[in-house]
């Protein structure tokens, strides 16, 4: 059966008129610049950029990060950034990318700030986001993730995400210096 590529006016419809997204406790939002000073808070805190193979964020990333405005997906690697509130706080965020619309392939990555990790937040938020892909209509989504990052591969197996590929010192972290192993996860569509 032909595959129809996901369209990118239905897919913009169906993330925009989602947001704000509501789940039992969280709030997930469309980042905005007020929110900086938060993001910039957990997402250089010491420790927490080992998992994202990333160097701090400089004061223009920050702010290129907490810009706002509505999620565009026109070609593939369009993403958003979506703010994870509890309790009307921000606590992290979340990222939803479409990696192929022909091949209706997105991708979801997460952190939360450390003092709010273990509380179950990063599952029930990319819970969430998973059924947001499928609505905005991906076919399978994926997680990449250090090996050594339990945590998240935790969360990805809790919404349904199975290993499908691990790739041997494939890249170097800037946090570390040090190679780092990826673990692919994925999940399709139930037919």
């Amino acid at each position: 059966m032909p595959v129809q590529p996901i369209a990118p006016a239905e897919a913009m419809r169906v993330v925009r008129s989602a947001l704000p997204l509501r789940t039992e406790r969280l709030v997930l939002r469309t980042l905005h610049p007020g929110d900086i000073d938060a993001v910039r808070a957990y997402r250089n805190a010491p420790g927490q950029r080992r998992w994202t193979y990333t160097r701090d964020q400089t004061e223009a990333e920050l702010m290129a990060w907490t810009a706002g405005g509505a999620p565009v997906f026109l070609r593939d690697g369009d993403a958003v950034q979506l703010g994870i509130e509890l309790d009307g706080q921000l606590v992290g965020d979340l990222m939803l990318r479409i990696t192929s619309l022909g091949s209706r392939q997105a991708e979801l990555g997460w952190m939360i700030a450390a003092d709010a990790q273990g509380q179950g937040i990063a599952t029930e938020a990319a819970r969430a986001a998973l059924e947001l892909c499928f609505a905005a209509g991906a076919h399978r989504v994926t997680a990449q993730l250090d090996e050594e990052n339990v945590a998240s591969r935790r969360v990805a197996e809790r919404i349904g995400m199975a290993l499908e590929g691990r790739f041997v010192e494939d890249e170097v972290n800037p946090a570390t210096g040090e190679l780092g192993t990826s673990l692919i996860m994925a999940v399709r569509r139930a037919a």
